[in-house]
């Protein structure tokens, strides 16, 4: 994978030199991974990768890292810095040497403040500037490896979250559910999972917390979960009912339905995220329920199962193909009814693909002891 990173790394240099820019300083978090192949989170020691546009990039990297975790990276020049040093004051030393004592530096919006405050006051002659649309935008266009990847976990995602649903008997718990679903994802070779299970008045909780609730008939659930394949992230989310849902819950299921098919059917390059915003919210708004789709649209997805593009109304940002982002509205009445029909999808030449494929139609279990 390494020509596979520098690659991705060339495209932004070349942009950001356009911009004006000299250099670029990548923290530890997907960023750095995605570009240089060396995959590190963030902690309280600093590790970066140094990457001026005109010589030698370098990581600086404390003494527990100076193997790159047996990574094999396109940058080669390790400086290791040990426990009792200041690894900001080596970061310092590292761009003075290379000539960026007063050079026009990027950084990513998510960069560590006290590391870069402090890098400032040793610095003042750096102008640090935002790399974020540069590097976001080299993420939000995905290849076909990439794209296979999460079609992949999209499958894992399907099949469990189907199995899982027939497993649905009355007494089962939130969280005996979500055990099933990270069962069967495991099974199938998910690397590891995120999920959301909510049963009855508490599926109007947008962000709810899965628990001991217990099943019983006339419940909706929501199900919100997704799993990675060689990082690549899947998002879904379903919400079906126990027994026959009644004439209430039919109306909102179909008005977010016809919501998340009319946003799939405007996808194509060159839409806006926030156009793409607006024609799923019309529906809903049109319905009387504007004010219960309370979030945007969606958000872009990949190796992070939150980022760019950002499906929000104010997003003037136009779509592209291969960029992959989900579909999610919703309806939510607290203390009532809560409904989302969310998928992970990828804009094409022609429109759009589902990533996700598990129906989208109302579904009804049945009641079982």
């Amino acid at each position: 994978m390494t020509d596979f990173h520098k690659e991705r790394a060339d495209k932004v240099i070349e942009g950001m030199k356009e911009g004006g820019a000299e250099a670029l300083i990548l923290f530890p978090g997907t960023d750095i991974a995605y570009y240089t192949g060396f995959p590190i989170g963030m902690s309280e020691r600093l590790n970066a990768a140094l990457i001026p546009f005109d010589g030698e990039p370098a990581f600086i990297v404390n003494e527990l890292e100076k193997e790159l975790r047996g990574m094999k990276p396109w940058i080669t020049d390790v400086d290791v810095w040990l426990e009792h040093e200041d690894p900001v004051e080596i970061l310092a030393e590292n761009m003075e040497r290379l000539g960026l004592g007063g050079a026009v530096v990027g950084l990513a919006e998510n960069a560590p403040w006290g590391w870069v405050n402090r890098l400032q006051a040793m610095l003042p002659g750096v102008h640090f500037v935002d790399a974020t649309p540069y590097l976001a935008h080299g993420r939000m266009v995905k290849t076909d490896q990439e794209l296979d990847w999460m079609r992949m976990a999209c499958a894992i995602t399907d099949r469990a979250l189907e199995s899982s649903f027939e497993r649905l008997h009355t007494g089962m718990t939130e969280k005996e559910l979500a055990s099933t679903i990270s069962a069967s994802l495991r099974s199938q070779g998910g690397e590891g999972e995120f999920m959301s299970v909510l049963f009855g008045m508490k599926a109007a909780l947008p962000h709810g917390r899965t628990g001991d609730a217990e099943l019983k008939p006339g419940d909706g659930i929501l199900v919100d979960m997704g799993t990675r394949i060689h990082g690549y992230s899947s998002d879904l989310t379903r919400t079906v009912f126990y027994g026959e849902p009644t004439e209430r819950q039919r109306e909102i299921y179909g008005i977010v339905k016809e919501a998340n098919q009319a946003a799939y059917d405007a996808v194509r390059p060159g839409v806006t995220c926030g156009a793409l915003d607006e024609v799923a919210r019309k529906v809903i708004s049109d319905a009387g329920y504007g004010d219960y789709f309370i979030h945007r649209l969606g958000h872009g997805i990949g190796l992070d199962v939150h980022e760019h593009p950002y499906i929000v109304r104010s997003n003037e940002l136009e779509l592209e193909t291969n960029m992959t982002f989900t579909i999610e509205p919703g309806i939510y009445i607290v203390d009532e009814v809560g409904v989302r029909v969310e998928d992970s999808v990828v804009c094409t030449e022609e429109g759009c693909e589902r990533l996700t494929r598990m129906s989208r139609e109302l579904t009804a279990y049945p009641v079982r002891d």
